[in-house]
Parts: structure tokens; C-alpha cells; sequence
């Protein structure tokens, strides 16, 4: 039943971002409320630490990619959700896989724009700049040209991974 509630929540975050880029917020706190109930429930003080602590890991990652502007909002919530739905390990592995989906994304999406050789010698350029001679005005301008998309383009075949691949608490 729990899988049934998190793929639903997957499913409908995934078209209202790509539709509205929004995750509307009755979702994110549905599933926050699901999960920490649900386990509560079923597993008593214990379960229900364990979903406070699987939402703390998940909002806690992504609320600090969105302090640099990384992620969105909802998205913030929703893997505060996922991760009270999911548990803790769960929330974090797909936070990863997550990234690394955006990112394999990002590079087909500069490639495809045939901007691939610009943008590395320029990531190369404010890397240097950033961690050599600790200069971060770079940082500000690059964010203006990133390759943005719905996060929810990685998210969704991340947690498809993530439950198929990375030995999740849920199943």
C-alpha cells in the first residue's frame, strides 16, 4: 500500500511540474502526512522515528541545493515526503541518483544545443576561479545560462532506479 501511495505522489508531482513547474503543495504535505501516520501506525514510536527522520534527510539535502538555487521549492518538500513515505536510506540514494540523472540530463541537453565544448572550457574557467583564486563572481553570471528542466525529468526514473536497483526499505 505505502509503494502504491509513493508512486501516485511521483506520478502526480511529475505532471504538474512539467506542466505548471510547480509541485503544488497539497501532494508534499499529503505524503508527509501519509508516511509519518502510516508508520506511526505500523511500526509504533520506532516508525514513526523513522519517517521523521527519512523526512528530515530528505527535505535537509534538498533544502540545501535550494539555498544555491539548485532545486525548487517543491521539490524540496516532495523528497521531504519521499523520504517520510520511504525512510531515510530510500530518500538519500534517490536524492543521489537523482542528481546524477539531472546531471547526464544537463550534458544531453547542452549537447544537443551544440554548446558542449563552450560550456566545459567555461565550467573549467570558474572552477579554477572558484577554487584557486576563490573567486565566486563567476558563480552568479553562470547560473543565468544554465540548462534548466523540471527536476521532476530526473526524479521520477531516479526513484525507479533507486527502488529497482538500490535495495530500498520499501517494498
Amino acid at each position: 500500500m505505502i509503494v502504491g501511495i509513493l508512486v501516485l505522489l511521483l506520478l502526480l508531482s511529475f505532471y504538474h511540474d512539467c506542466k505548471e513547474n510547480k509541485i503544488p503543495n497539497r501532494y508534499t504535505l499529503s505524503g508527509t502526512a501519509i508516511g509519518i501516520v502510516y508508520h506511526g501506525w505500523i511500526g509504533g514510536w520506532n516508525g514513526l522515528a523513522a519517517a521523521l527522520i527519512g523526512f528530515a534527510a530528505g527535505f535537509g539535502l534538498l533544502l540545501a541545493l535550494h539555498v544555491i538555487g539548485a532545486v525548487g521549492a517543491g521539490d524540496v518538500k516532495l523528497f521531504g515526503a519521499i523520504g517520510a513515505i520511504a525512510g531515510g536510506t530510500f530518500v538519500l540514494n534517490g536524492a543521489i541518483n537523482s542528481l546524477l540523472f539531472a546531471a547526464v540530463i544537463g550534458v544531453a541537453i547542452v549537447a544537443y544545443r551544440k554548446e558542449l565544448g563552450k560550456r566545459l572550457s567555461a565550467t573549467g574557467a570558474l572552477l579554477f576561479n572558484l577554487l584557486l583564486l576563490r573567486d565566486v563572481s563567476g558563480v552568479i553570471g553562470y547560473r543565468r545560462h544554465a540548462a534548466t528542466f523540471p527536476f521532476m525529468y530526473a526524479v521520477l526514473p531516479a526513484m525507479a532506479f533507486t527502488f529497482t536497483y538500490c535495495s530500498p526499505v520499501v517494498h
